[in-house]
């Protein structure tokens, strides 16, 4: 399977914040440079998506920043990238129109396809955030 960019540096975040004291905010400056320069903007993007998941806490002002909330060892990767991944189809005929795939009605790896998906996730649910750092 292929990650989102967005998903990719959600973890790398996670990772990078799961490092630190809980009571020690990451400056984005200092998280977007750790991050090998990913833009501000696009950084402020995933650190509110994490926001919306409570996964992270922001602080506003001079000594500001983003800060994890909650344990490492309370957040399942697979159950991560499910919520971060949602509404990212694996393959065309996975999209909620159907997509334009010509033989969805007698075709059998759509099955085999959700199977494998599922088996992934799966699998990373046996690991948290904690076992990544």
């Amino acid at each position: 399977m292929k990650l989102l960019a967005s998903t990719d540096y959600a973890l790398r975040i996670l990772m990078a914040l799961a490092k630190e004291p809980s009571d020690r905010p990451f400056s984005v400056e200092a998280l977007a440079q750790k991050l090998g320069g990913l833009s501000r903007n696009h950084l402020h993007k995933i650190v509110q998506e994490l926001a919306s998941l409570d996964l992270v806490r922001t602080f506003r002002g001079a000594g500001g920043g983003v800060a994890l909330a909650v344990s490492p060892h309370e957040v399942r990767i697979g159950t991560l990238i499910r919520q971060l991944e949602e509404d990212q189809p694996v393959v065309e005929c996975f999209r909620p129109d159907g997509g334009c795939c010509t033989l969805s009605a007698g075709c059998r790896l759509r099955g085999l396809i959700r199977v494998a998906q599922e088996d992934f996730y799966r699998n990373l649910d046996g690991y948290t955030l904690a076992d990544c750092v």
